[in-house]
């Protein structure tokens, strides 16, 4: 990937600049450019990466209830369920929560101590600071699962252990 390309687009085509070479390449939208219309349909390997943990039915339906609680339930499905039904489901989604944030303070600590073991790798005071580990409850982490590299999958395994999803949650059919 080259830091000094940038790519615009106007009425005619889509125009490449290499800023440390000097140079451009334009690419005019016509009907018979083979290579615009596959990229736009069908996207670049090199910068599309489609994660591959595919859930079952019965999977997604778990798993979005867990990490999403009711707002993954259609208003209409809502209106006709049992309470019952409404409380378990909040109840998972507060506890999934929750393994959530303390995972992701989990991911954040360590990039945090890596980072730091690096930058400063004689101090002694990151050394005892690398030393204390755990999680606060009360600290709530604002990045995304994306930002922190955790997957469906990560995160599934993360909350079956926790028991939030059930132990044969990957076995399920």
């Amino acid at each position: 990937m080259n830091p000094n390309k940038s790519i615009s687009a106007n009425s005619k085509g889509i125009i490449i600049n290499f800023g440390d070479v000097n140079k451009h390449k334009f690419v005019y939208y016509n009907n018979n450019n083979d290579v615009v219309k596959k990229i736009q349909l069908y996207g670049t390997t090199k910068y599309q990466k489609i994660e591959d943990t595919e859930f079952n039915k019965i999977q997604k339906r778990l798993y979005t209830e867990a990490v999403y609680g009711l707002k993954a339930i259609p208003n209409e499905v809502l209106m006709v369920m049992h309470t019952k039904v409404i409380r378990n489901i909040q109840n998972i989604h507060t506890r999934a929560k929750n393994v959530i944030n303390n995972y992701k303070q989990e991911i954040s600590n360590n990039n945090i101590d890596t980072f730091l073991s690096k930058l400063f790798p004689k101090s002694p005071i990151i050394k005892q600071m690398l030393n204390v580990k755990g999680v606060d409850p009360m600290i709530k982490v604002p990045m995304s699962l994306k930002d922190l590299k955790i997957s469906k999958h990560m995160l599934a395994q993360k909350l079956v252990e926790f028991k939030v999803l059930p132990e044969n949650f990957f076995n399920l059919l």
